[in-house]
This record gives structure tokens, C-alpha cells and sequence, in this order.
């Protein structure tokens, strides 16, 4: 698969490898289930990949774990106001969806590009 622009070949048992005996991170908004454990999508892929936080978004470590095996959910409140886990892709598209969107895009324009300029 296809991050960033990068290839990434991942599976199920190299995320759970990596992951074991890490602590995760505070999340706010996205969390991917891994074992009994709730990580921020971004902590996992980086920590899987090493790659900076930056160079890539929450929605792409979503596609990523959710394509492996991994269930990402959205955060709530419930009524109490404690958090709970949403379905995993909100009604209305955050701007973090609409940047993913556009991103992928851009890598697939990019790849059309390429293929055509090296058909020349």
C-alpha cells in the first residue's frame, strides 16, 4: 500500500510485535485497537514505520491498520460525558478526511504523471 507517497507492506502480526510493551500516548479525536490496548493511529504507524508524525495523517494510519486487521473507531462523549468510541468515520467529513482525500490525489496524479512521462 501506498502512505505518503511511500510503499508501506505491513500485516497484522508485524503491528502486534511492534506494539507489544508500548505505553500509549494520549489521543484525542482517533484511536486504533490493538489487543486490549487503545493507541492514537499516528503513535502506531510511526512507531512501526519511524517515520515523522508529520508526513503523513490520522485518516492515512487509519487506512493502513483498518486494511491489516485493526478496528479504528472516532472518539465521543457519551451521555455521562465520558469518552467512548464512535463509528469509525464520522458522518461529515472532518478536515483531516478532506486532506487525506486531497493527498491521495495528489500521489495518484503524481503516479499518472510519472507513467506518462516515462511512456515518452
Amino acid at each position: 500500500m501506498i502512505v505518503g507517497g511511500r510503499e508501506l507492506n505491513l500485516d497484522k502480526d508485524t503491528v502486534l510485535r511492534a506494539m507489544k510493551g508500548v505505553d500509549p500516548e494520549p489521543f484525542r479525536r482517533h484511536v486504533v485497537e490493538i489487543g486490549d490496548t487503545v493507541y492514537p493511529p499516528k503513535q502506531v504507524l510511526a512507531q512501526i514505520t519511524g517515520w515523522e508524525r508529520t508526513s503523513f495523517t490520522t485518516m492515512e494510519a487509519q487506512r493502513v491498520l483498518s486494511k491489516v486487521g485493526f478496528t479504528c473507531r472516532r472518539v465521543g462523549l457519551n451521555a455521562e460525558g465520558r469518552r467512548t468510541w464512535l463509528a469509525s468515520s464520522p458522518e461529515e467529513p472532518t478536515i483531516e478526511d478532506r486532506v487525506a482525500a486531497v493527498e491521495r490525489a495528489i500521489v495518484a496524479l503524481t503516479a499518472r504523471i510519472d507513467e506518462l512521462a516515462f511512456q515518452r
